[in-house]
């Protein structure tokens, strides 16, 4: 299983998008972990709804603002705790070609260069 890695903070501008295009992936094997950093925005309201209506969305809201870096060091560490071969990494504001989990799949379980067995792509 592939967990995808997302932190979040005041991203409701962009969120939908990138959320729809993670979901509509060719591959669905996924677990998306979303981590937000105490956004004041309608970000939480956005990722709940996701949540209830997808049961591989799964929300984290921190109690403090931890910055960028140790936000996306527990959205990693939350993947991994909940089984994840491998974790992709997210942005709020990427936005995913449908087959963009097929291709870093595809890439890792044909060779990938020496990459190793767990990774992050």
């Amino acid at each position: 299983m592939t967990g995808i890695a997302m932190t979040t903070y005041n991203g409701e501008k962009y969120l939908k998008e990138q959320i729809d295009s993670i979901l509509n992936q060719t591959v669905s094997d996924f677990e998306l972990i979303v981590c937000d950093d105490v956004s004041s925005d309608s970000t939480m309201d956005i990722l709940n709804d996701y949540a209830e209506k997808d049961d591989r969305v799964h929300v984290f809201r921190n109690e403090e603002n931890l910055g960028f870096l140790k936000n996306f060091e527990k959205a990693i560490r939350i993947c991994l705790d909940r089984g994840a071969e491998y974790v992709a990494l997210s942005d709020q504001d990427d936005v995913w070609t449908e087959n963009h989990l097929e291709v870093l799949l595809n890439t890792i379980s044909s060779g990938g260069g020496g990459l190793p067995a767990a990774m992050l792509f």
